[in-house]
C-alpha cells in the first residue's frame, strides 16, 4: 500500500467499493466519502458549495496560490491535497457530484510542484464543464506556465490548453502557444502544434 502512496483511509475506500455487492451499497459508501471530503474542505478557502469569493474574470488570482496558511491540512500539505483531488475524481467517476472540491483543483494547478500542478490541471480537465466559471480562473496560471523556462510546466500548460480553453478564451493564450512553436525542445514544439490545432478548431478565424 505504501508503494502506491495511498493513505489507509483511501485504500479502505477502494477496497470497500470493490467488495460492494450492489449499486445501492456502492452509493452509500460514496455518500459517506463525500461527507468525509467535505469535512476536510470546510475550513479551507472555499465555501461548502465550492465557490470562491473572487470575481470570475480571466487573470483573477487563484485562491490559496499565494500560500496563505489558514490551518487547513489541505492548504499546508500538498500531498494530502493531491490525494483529496484523486478521491474527488473517484467520486465523479462513480457518478456522484464532486463539485465541492473543484476549487482545490484550481488551487493545486498553481503549485510549484509539477506532479501537483498536473493533478490540478487533470481534475479540472476531467470535471469542469465548458461553461464552468472556474475555467476563467485558470487562464492566468496557464499563461504563466506557457512562458515558463521549465519545459515540464510548459508541457503541462499546453495539455491543459487543449482541454480547458473554450472559444471565448482562445485569444488569451494563442500568442503564448504560437511562441512555443519555436521552443528548443522538440516535445514542447509537438505539444504546441497539438494545442494550436485545438485553438484553430475552437476559433477558425
Amino acid at each position: 500500500m505504501s508503494g502506491m502512496h495511498l493513505s489507509r483511509e483511501f485504500f479502505e475506500l477502494i477496497k470497500a467499493i470493490g467488495e460492494s455487492k450492489s449499486k445501492q451499497e456502492e452509493d452509500r459508501i460514496i455518500a459517506r466519502e463525500v461527507m468525509t471530503l467535505k469535512k476536510k474542505l470546510e475550513t479551507g478557502g472555499a465555501g461548502s458549495d465550492g465557490r470562491p469569493t473572487l470575481g470570475m474574470i480571466p487573470g483573477s488570482p487563484i485562491p490559496g496560490s499565494a500560500g496563505a496558511a489558514n490551518g487547513n491540512a489541505l492548504n499546508t500539505n500538498k500531498k494530502k491535497a493531491r490525494e483529496f483531488l484523486v478521491r474527488v475524481l473517484y467520486v465523479e467517476m462513480l457518478g456522484h457530484d464532486g463539485s465541492f472540491g473543484y476549487i482545490k483543483a484550481v488551487e493545486l494547478a498553481a503549485s510549484q510542484s509539477i506532479i501537483h500542478k498536473r493533478t490540478g490541471y487533470l481534475v479540472c480537465s476531467c470535471c469542469l464543464s465548458p461553461d464552468h466559471e472556474f475555467r476563467f480562473m485558470l487562464v492566468n496560471q496557464m499563461q504563466r506556465d506557457l512562458i515558463s523556462s521549465n519545459l515540464l510546466e510548459s508541457c503541462g500548460a499546453l495539455l491543459a490548453v487543449t482541454s480547458l480553453i473554450t472559444a471565448d478564451l482562445v485569444g488569451t493564450v494563442s500568442a503564448q502557444v504560437v511562441g512555443l512553436l519555436e521552443h528548443s525542445a522538440e516535445t514542447v514544439r509537438k505539444k504546441a502544434i497539438i494545442a494550436l490545432h485545438r485553438l484553430h478548431q475552437l476559433a477558425p478565424d
